[in-house]
């Protein structure tokens, strides 16, 4: 029995700190994840720009070249931001597939499905919301529950044993995007303008609302209205009017306005 309630707690806490590890790979922004394995380009630095393919990570992201880049100490094929340089991107922007390629098609189908999503795409958009409105009941709720088993159990001798509980109970609440706000929630698959802040001064961008999360805002159909940004897009062989995918950084960008073309 003593060799019982000594390799219990251990147990219990090595399965807890491999959930915990497990959740934490996990728990990526969920409109950032829409954007993975995609072309992508995002400024690095003031009127420069950095263009590649996009790998999400929990802990920051990856942006892997096209071609590799010559540099003094060897041929460098990708560039890795750290979350602190994430939260500091002002936007990602994805252009649209050509219209006459199979991508192409793909993207227009998923936007008309932004507009016009099915049953069961709203279902499941509406037990998600459900889910917001009660998540910080549910997240007190699995602590409580945790808490009351680990007490309950051999578990309470260990030290620091709370603490894992309490990350285990956060980290299953995480797992579930939590930035319901019912003003953009009744716009998506809507207009609207986005207005983010740029050091020339603020500049006013529309497109279809796709979603939104705590720190993004994803923007669909968007003609880009930076001139700086236009320019560089335009030595890349992409046209002024081009659509493209934009995923707005909420610390600079906010939707100010919905508009109809009738």
């Amino acid at each position: 029995m003593d060799t019982l309630a000594f390799w219990l707690p251990l147990v219990l806490l090595f399965f807890s700190a491999l959930a915990g590890t497990a959740l934490k790979r996990r728990a990526r922004d969920h409109c950032l994840k829409k954007f993975e394995e995609s072309k992508i380009v995002l400024p690095n630095g003031e009127n420069q720009w950095e263009r590649g393919l996009l790998r999400v990570f929990a802990q920051g992201i990856e942006l892997s070249y096209e071609k590799g880049r010559q540099e003094d100490f060897g041929v460098i094929e990708s560039l890795v931001l750290h979350p602190s340089e994430v939260n500091g991107i002002p936007y990602l922007l994805r252009p649209a597939p050509a219209p006459d390629t199979r991508a192409g098609v793909e993207w227009q189908r998923e936007l008309e499905r932004i507009r016009a999503p099915s049953f069961r795409d709203t279902l499941i958009r509406a037990a998600l919301n459900f889910y917001n409105m009660l998540r910080d009941a549910f997240g007190q709720a699995s602590q409580a529950i945790l808490g009351a088993i680990s007490k309950d159990t051999a578990v309470s001798e260990v030290k620091n044993a709370n603490k894992h509980v309490n990350e285990i109970g956060s980290g299953l609440t995480d797992l579930v995007p939590n930035a319901w706000e019912p003003i953009l929630e009744k716009y998506r698959g809507h207009q609207v303008v986005v207005e983010r802040k740029t050091k020339s001064g603020l500049i006013k961008e529309s497109g279809v609302l796709e979603d939104y999360s705590a720190k993004y805002i994803l923007v669909r159909e968007v003609v880009v209205r930076d001139e700086k940004l236009l320019d560089y897009l335009e030595k890349q062989g992409a046209k002024r009017d081009a659509p493209n995918d934009i995923l707005y950084s909420r610390s600079n960008a906010i939707v100010r306005h919905t508009f109809s073309n009738f």
